[in-house]
């Protein structure tokens, strides 16, 4: 029966064309290649390293990071594990299978308690990712106590608190009052509307570049001192106590023009005897009206120069300290000059609002009416700009 059964099978394999056992070594082949090369991949699409920021102290922060499967089988996460008690896995926390070309999220908490200064915890990620079976998140953060949160926070607000500080600047009433005058007088002398615009316009721009210059020299001298390490700090210190000094003194113009209702009882502003001499200068100037536009043109700057430079008596209160705020900050410093002519901008746009206002027939005594209006708004919120600007002038480092 045996020698039979074989016989058979010998006859079957000698009937059986050569072909189909090729083809069926080939199904093998492929099969066991498939077999072999379907494997899983983990991939982290924000890369192994995470940085979770700026954190407040005491503190707890949701996060997360996405786990992809770039491989050809499935991706089993046997477990997500942390390095410190800081940090909580909220998902997954069991076992999870990702198919080929999907990902998940990992959700998880970090709780910066007691925590100060630059730290680096870990996750680790455990699969079946035959070339890394666990794989190593870095987390890095830089957690701060809050009253050091609170203080960046306002010094995050640089930009705005310059660009607040010129335009405030730029409605103060000694610096518009002297533009009406120059208008008012032009029009009295009997100058045409296009001379008008271009000498007002030329008055303007010399007050910019005026001040841009003031406070190139006062950058140059505040560095220059820097060198000297305790008269550098007696000098920022002196500009704070002084912003709130100024401070004080915008918060009693406050009160006694509500008072009384008259601006000349207020403390800060333009000098009797400055103004007259303001006055004198513009009249000097625009009095001849046998010069040509040119000849007009460049009196008008040099006058404009000389103007502001003693108008910056009053208007330069809050310029020093804003000076003294950016080159204090670290994160305005190095763009100084940049914030120095926004700015100055910020302190001529009101200048140029007023100017087209008055080529459109608005008088003096509207402008005045109207400053008297606002006043007390422009008084509150000076007062609240130097106290922000020696607040920040005590934290900054």
């Amino acid at each position: 029966m045996f020698c039979s059964d074989l016989y058979t099978l010998r006859r079957t394999a000698r009937q059986t064309p050569a072909w189909f056992g090729f083809a069926a070594t080939l199904f093998f082949i492929f099969v066991a290649c498939g077999i072999c090369f379907a494997l899983p991949e983990l991939s982290l699409p924000q890369g192994n390293e995470y940085n979770l920021g700026r954190l407040e102290e005491g503190k707890i922060y949701a996060r997360g990071f996405s786990i992809k499967n770039i491989g050809d089988d499935e991706l089993k996460l046997k477990a997500v594990r942390v390095g410190c008690g800081c940090t909580t896995i909220t998902y997954p926390k069991n076992k999870v299978r990702v198919l080929p070309n999907q990902a998940i999220e990992v959700k998880f908490t970090f709780n910066t308690e007691g925590m100060e200064g630059e730290h680096t915890k870990y996750i680790y990620i455990e699969s079946n990712d035959p070339d890394e079976p666990i794989i190593k998140v870095k987390l890095i953060c830089n957690v701060e106590r809050q009253s050091a949160a609170v203080i960046s926070r306002f010094l995050s607000f640089g930009l705005f608190t310059v660009l607040g500080a010129g335009l405030i600047d730029g409605f103060n009433p000694c610096a518009f009052t002297v533009l009406v005058f120059f208008i008012s007088f032009l029009s009295f002398v009997g100058y045409r509307k296009l001379e008008l615009l271009v000498l007002g316009a030329v008055f303007i721009f010399s007050v910019f570049v005026t001040y841009i210059l003031i406070g190139i020299g006062l950058f140059k001298f505040i560095q220059a001192l820097e060198v000297f390490s305790l008269l550098s700090k007696i000098i920022y210190l002196g500009t704070a106590v002084l912003a709130i000094i100024l401070g004080i003194y915008s918060l009693y113009d406050w009160y006694i023009y509500k008072k009384t209702g008259n601006p000349e009882e207020i403390k800060l502003k333009l000098p009797q005897f400055i103004k007259k001499k303001i006055q004198r200068i513009i009249q000097d100037t625009t009095r001849n009206r046998r010069r040509t536009l040119i000849d007009l043109a460049i009196a008008v700057f040099v006058s404009g120069f000389i103007v502001s430079l003693l108008e910056s008596v009053c208007t330069g209160q809050t310029y020093v300290p804003t000076i003294a705020y950016v080159l204090k900050t670290s994160s305005l410093r190095g763009k100084a000059f940049f914030y120095l002519a926004l700015y100055n901008l910020m302190f001529i746009l009101p200048l140029v609002i007023i100017f087209l206002a008055a080529l459109r027939g608005v008088t003096s005594e509207m402008f005045s009416k109207m400053a008297r209006r606002h006043l007390q708004a422009v008084k509150l919120l000076t007062a609240a700009l130097f106290f922000l600007l020696a607040f920040l002038l005590f934290i900054a480092k």
